[in-house]
């Protein structure tokens, strides 16, 4: 039998040896494309009108398609924080991950927002990635929120105003709508202002388990299906310092 020239395989009726054949195809008398062409023989026609050949192949293309579908998926992104409508290009993603203690973090922050662009917290998970945008000012003011609004990291625990017991987070929904309802004025109503969460730990502090804690507060806060916005700060744990040794006045 003589074939055709031609780009790519064929399957020849004959012998079932696999021969390879080189060909050259020339054009207007010049030599243009050098290439190669496998010609199967007929063993490899019979194997695929085989029927348990072929539902072997349905199955890899099925498996195939499966895996391409999970990779493509696009994963939901979900923002959090009134700067989240400021333009993109102000902004600058962090990661918790990167930073060894809680002091470099909000060092970090800091730097950020006093650069004129937006602190922006990226947490990935499998199928959501949150953008939370913390609230922060660049220059220190007068602001002393109550006590209630306080998430206290000591040594990877969590704690509320600082004190015992720990945080149970099955109880993070409950808490948006009564610890972390922020008012602007005493006279609060039904609907707050805010959800405000203080998150605060040492300097020397890890960052162990924060990042954690914040995709949960989060996950909790979509559950509410709310359009009150969710405000989370950085701050660090102040530590005592005790009052100075009294003077002694000259008479003593």
């Amino acid at each position: 039998m003589k074939s055709a020239k031609s780009f790519g395989f064929c399957f020849l009726a004959g012998q079932g040896k696999k021969k390879t054949k080189r060909f050259r195809y020339v054009r207007g008398g010049k030599q243009t494309l050098v290439c190669f062409r496998i010609v199967h023989g007929s063993s490899v026609v019979v194997h695929l009108q085989n029927p348990e050949m072929k539902l072997n192949i349905v199955k890899l293309l099925i498996l195939i398609l499966l895996i391409s579908s999970c990779t493509n998926q696009k994963r939901e992104l979900k923002e959090y924080g009134y700067a989240k409508k400021e333009n993109d290009s102000s902004k600058v993603s962090l990661r918790l991950g990167d930073f060894i203690t809680y002091g470099d973090f909000i060092d970090r922050i800091h730097e950020i927002t006093c650069d004129d662009s937006i602190p922006r917290i990226v947490i990935e998970t499998q199928k959501n990635v949150r953008h939370i945008y913390p609230t922060v000012y660049c220059e220190p003011f007068i602001f002393d929120p109550e006590g209630k609004h306080y998430v206290t990291f000591d040594r990877g625990k969590i704690y509320h105003q600082g004190m015992l017991p720990e945080i149970n987070l099955d109880s993070l929904s409950a808490m948006l709508r009564t610890e972390f309802s922020y008012y602007y004025s005493s006279n609060s109503t039904d609907k707050p202002d805010n959800f405000f969460v203080i998150i605060e730990s040492m300097r020397d502090g890890k960052t162990d388990g924060i990042e954690s804690f914040v995709n949960t507060l989060a996950m909790k806060y979509d559950s509410l299906k709310t359009n009150i916005v969710l405000n989370i700060s950085f701050w660090e744990v102040v530590p005592h310092i005790p009052p100075p040794p009294a003077i002694k006045s000259e008479t003593e």
